[in-house]
């Protein structure tokens, strides 16, 4: 991954300003999208689960198949896109706020430009969204992962991790027009 990745924000809601997903330079897909689209994808979803098998086997999953890890990632991804989009557009039960969903991906840095993560709900929950936050309920979305560890080691966790950085620089930098969002005050 470039150090310097450039993008630009898709607003994923159209009112209000609230929502919105990082496009990388070259891609045509948000992150949000393209995370959703390989999370309901078998194919890849299988593929995943296979070059992470070690990791799947852990006891903290309970010894679930492969089949079963895709099955269960399908339908968490559903349930996890409903919640996020049901917040954004004011229609869920059980969040008020995005912040509400989204929480702090490290202890003890709360406030703007806060990385956060939102967590499926079910109960094998290793699908992440990660997130800056740029206000109470204003959330660009810079990518997120399948997390079958403790921590943050593996390659594509620690690409999540580099994306967070790349945009929060971006965000902060203030060099272009369409940030603004991110200049809001709670």
């Amino acid at each position: 991954m470039a150090e310097n990745r450039k993008f630009k924000l898709e607003r994923l809601i159209p009112e209000p300003d609230i929502l919105y997903s990082v496009i990388y330079d070259g891609k045509k897909k948000s992150e949000f999208d393209k995370l959703f689209d390989h999370w309901d994808d078998p194919y890849w979803l299988h593929k995943f689960f296979t070059a992470n098998l070690a990791d799947l086997k852990n006891d903290a999953w309970g010894g679930i198949t492969i089949s079963n890890a895709v099955r269960d990632t399908r339908k968490q991804a559903k349930e996890m896109k409903r919640t996020i989009l049901n917040i954004a557009n004011g229609e869920s039960k059980d969040f008020k706020y995005l912040s509400d969903y989204f929480k702090p991906l490290t202890d003890g840095k709360i406030g703007k430009f806060e990385w956060d993560k939102g967590k499926g709900l079910l109960s094998h929950n290793w699908l992440r969204i990660y997130a800056i936050r740029c206000s109470k309920n204003t959330y660009v979305i810079t990518g997120g992962g399948i997390k079958l560890t403790r921590d943050m080691s593996p390659p594509h966790l620690k690409a999540e991790l580099l994306k967070l950085k790349q945009a929060e620089d971006y965000l902060r930098s203030g060099d272009d027009e369409q940030i603004d969002l991110c200049n809001l005050d709670d």
